[in-house]
């Protein structure tokens, strides 16, 4: 049969294996629910497991890949198919008078029938390594999918903060300049003020464009547009899990698992059965066998076999045979480079992920309570009138600033989790989802009077 089908649930199974997703096929007329089971996943918020569903529904670059699958099933039914015979004709004009004669001759190659066999091995393997390159694509896309969820909470929770700085920034200046006109501060205070709200404005609308790019990233991914490119993500980043995934024998877990590395080694079968083809043909070229029916002038007719033979006086397949040979040397050499390159690949993204999983570690034992604990202190200085306003919004903006560098490392760290997961071809539970606590709470400042103000007539967020 021509039909992919079979070839796309091989490749969706090996999908489900690594990621616990499927793949869907639209080319036989699924497009319908496919639509109706998107509309159903964006109308709720968007978590990572039905981002990932959705990409895999929606998304045409996939449904193109998956028509690999078809060219190849393709391959392999023409692979198994004979040649169509040739049916010749002559007829033959007499100058002399006598009977016209004419002859009919109905050939075929008979290579074709000995080498049928090795033809349909090398296309069935082609086939295979086919699954195994379009199941690797989907699972890198999957990867893209999560990386660039993890980037739009990082993006959504990061320009929450530079709301909260801006709006303390903002009531800042404008203590600042009632605070001038009072007389109470001078030129310079009101223009490091004004600076300074300048630059937090900058930064805010900087925020707003990561968030606008992050989300158009991930819409491209999701394959969606028009109303359903508005979806949603409520939920923050995820705090680090309780432990680590085993990393022991991650190494030679991904040789054994890799699809790109199994693609890799089914391109090498295919070329050594093609070299094998190759050598065997060398010197047989094109047998035609036939039957031939003619008949003679003299009216007699004759019946018989007819065979025509290549003869390989010029062309003994040494060409072929050294482009095989050279493409079998190539191949060879690139699966070894990729093993060599995903051994690599795991030891870093352990090391980084190690490294990673400290630095949010050490933000949340260490800075944010101490960044905390310094905007307690300053709120307790400053209802005693110890401090000054501009001190404790620069407390709290300070804290806000250590909130916003780890949210930037739990995306780095779940991004790059996702990325070892990918590299591995495991699934170490990236779709459970946990809400990070990293929002801090908002500070209300009660700023102290100016002269001639009461101290409760102006309230700061």
């Amino acid at each position: 049969s021509t039909s992919p089908k079979p070839a796309v649930e091989d490749t969706s199974a090996l999908v489900r294996a690594r990621s616990g997703h499927e793949i869907t096929w639209l080319g036989d007329g699924g497009e319908e629910e496919a639509r109706r089971q998107v509309t159903a996943l964006l109308r709720q918020d968007l978590t990572l497991s039905s981002a990932v569903r959705v990409a895999l529904l929606a998304n045409r670059n996939l449904q193109s890949l998956y028509d690999e699958l078809g060219i190849s099933q393709a391959d392999l039914v023409q692979a198994g198919l004979l040649k169509n015979p040739t049916l010749g004709a002559t007829y033959d004009f007499p100058l002399d008078g006598t009977r016209p004669g004419f002859q009919i001759a109905f050939v075929t190659d008979l290579v074709q029938l000995f080498t049928l066999g090795s033809r349909k091995t090398i296309a069935r393997t082609a086939l295979e390594g086919t699954k195994y390159r379009v199941a690797g694509e989907v699972l890198r896309h999957v990867y893209e999918v999560k990386a660039a969820y993890f980037a739009v909470q990082a993006a959504q929770q990061t320009f929450s903060m530079r709301q909260i700085v801006r709006e303390a920034a903002q009531a800042a200046v404008e203590l600042a300049r009632r605070q001038h006109e009072a007389g109470t501060i001078n030129d310079l205070d009101l223009a490091n003020e004004e600076a300074l709200f300048a630059q937090i404005s900058t930064e805010f609308r900087r925020s707003q464009a990561d968030l606008a790019t992050s989300r158009e990233r991930l819409t491209r991914l999701l394959g969606v547009w028009g109303a359903d490119a508005g979806w949603k993500v409520t939920a923050n980043l995820a705090d680090l899990p309780e432990q680590e995934p085993a990393t022991e024998h991650l190494e030679s877990k991904a040789i054994a698992t890799r699809y790109d590395l199994a693609a890799a080694h089914k391109d090498v079968q295919v070329v050594s059965y093609a070299l094998a083809l190759a050598k065997n043909t060398r010197w047989t070229g094109a047998v035609d066998a036939g039957v031939d029916f003619h008949r003679e002038a003299e009216g007699v007719r004759l019946l018989g076999p007819t065979v025509a033979v290549q003869l390989p006086l010029f062309d003994q397949g040494q060409a072929v045979i050294a482009r095989v040979e050279a493409q079998l040397r190539q191949v060879r050499n690139r699966e070894g480079a990729l093993a060599v390159d995903i051994r690599s690949e795991v030891r870093e993204l352990v090391a980084r992920l190690q490294v990673a999983r400290g630095v949010v570690d050490d933000y949340q034992r260490n800075l944010v309570p101490v960044r905390e604990r310094v905007v307690t202190l300053s709120q307790q200085q400053y209802d005693a009138m110890l401090l000054g306003v501009f001190q404790l919004l620069a407390a709290k903006q300070n804290e806000i600033n250590t909130y916003r560098e780890l949210i930037d490392a739990l995306r780095d760290y779940w991004t790059l989790r996702a990325e070892l997961e990918w590299k591995v071809g495991g699934n170490f539970g990236l779709e459970r989802s946990s809400t990070s606590g990293a929002t801090p709470p908002p500070v209300k400042v009660t700023p102290q009077p100016a002269s001639g103000e009461h101290p409760h007539e102006h309230h700061t967020p």
